[in-house]
């Protein structure tokens, strides 16, 4: 299965009955659903076993089917087994099935980590086990929170079975703290250091969030990301700029989290090939949910599509443009963190 994608890859999240659906207005790489909410909303779910998670979106591109196990990041349990979320693969037969997982966050004890870690290893292990189907391709998930848990998980891993892709996840808390050991810093080692460690598969980083810290991403090592945030920062108010990262638009209060538009800005803008901006003004963009994240999607796909081709042409040329875009942002003291590191571990 995976010698058929193209390789950087970007999996766009989509609600289960979400709007808008990017694909109906361009090509996309990829989509991400979650299991769990599948299992809630019963008509969805009984239409979705019954036809297909493919034909249910129409879509016929690739989709990853994630457990949903991230929503219990902040919980002391995982509130359904392992069996219900392989027996949803088999009948909705998505391209790829994320195992069961019980992820980090950086506020737990020691002991907490290695009983989630434990969880997430006897789900893998029930999965791999009972599971002999070749659709959707099972994919596991590395949990850790140095490189010595890393390590240690990835010894358990490869003790139950062998994979074409690795996840990573527990990041997102991480990636946009810029300080602390368990800060963007400690993201860009465990994803380098994952590499190092499994140069021939591919590897899945979950839920990295914007277009920027995507190219950080595959700068570091990661063949694979997914992300929500061509909806949710949609939802806030703001739309993404190739190259250039996010700013604010809509007219109500001001989201404090993002940078307003400005005059040059709005010039890039206007020249924007995108679906939306050919056919709407800036006004109408300001006042719909939906053009904006139709727009975000699209420029998300344009950002891994100059990734695709810088890598496959040039690797030192995508270093440069990546360098370029994170020049003035947050980020930069990290790109060059994981020049260091690519140094350390690849070289």
């Amino acid at each position: 299965m995976t010698c058929k994608i193209e390789f950087p890859f970007l999996w766009l999240s989509q609600l289960i009955n979400g709007r808008p659906k990017p694909w109906e207005y361009f090509k996309i790489s990829g989509l991400t659903v979650n299991a769990y909410e599948i299992l809630q909303k019963k008509k969805a779910n009984e239409n979705i076993t019954k036809i297909g998670i493919h034909k249910f979106l129409g879509f016929n591109g690739f989709i990853m089917m994630d457990s949903g196990g991230f929503l219990f990041m902040k919980k002391s349990k995982i509130l359904i087994h392992p069996r219900t979320i392989l027996e949803l693969y088999k009948k909705s037969r998505p391209d790829f099935g994320v195992i069961l997982d019980h992820p980090l966050n950086p506020n737990l004890s020691s002991e907490e980590i290695k009983r989630r870690q434990m969880i997430t290893l006897r789900n893998t292990k029930y999965m791999v086990k009972n599971y002999t189907g070749r659709n959707p391709e099972l994919i596991p998930v590395i949990h850790g929170t140095t490189i010595k848990s890393v390590q240690w998980y990835l010894k358990k891993i490869k003790e139950i079975s062998d994979f074409n892709i690795y996840g990573i996840g527990s990041l997102v808390p991480s990636v946009f703290n810029s300080k602390g050991a368990g800060g963007i810093y400690n993201v860009i080692e465990i994803v380098t250091f994952v590499k190092k460690q499994l140069p021939n598969k591919k590897i899945h980083v979950f839920g990295v969030g914007s277009t920027l810290t995507m190219h950080l991403m595959f700068y570091a090592g990661a063949d694979s990301v997914d992300s929500t945030g061509w909806r949710t920062k949609a939802a806030f108010g703001a739309i993404q700029l190739p190259g250039i990262g996010d700013r604010y638009i809509t007219l109500k209060k001001r989201h404090t989290k993002y940078p307003n538009l400005s005059r040059e800005e709005e010039k890039i803008l206007e020249n924007c090939e995108c679906p939306i901006c050919k056919k709407f003004s800036l006004k109408e963009l300001t006042q719909s949910f939906e053009k904006r994240a139709i727009h975000n999607s699209w420029v998300f796909q344009k950002e891994l599509n100059i990734a695709r081709k810088l890598l496959n042409e040039d690797e030192k040329e995508y270093e440069k443009y990546v360098e370029n875009i994170l020049k003035q942002t947050k980020f930069y003291k990290a790109f060059k963190f994981a020049k260091e590191v690519k140094l350390k571990y690849l070289n």
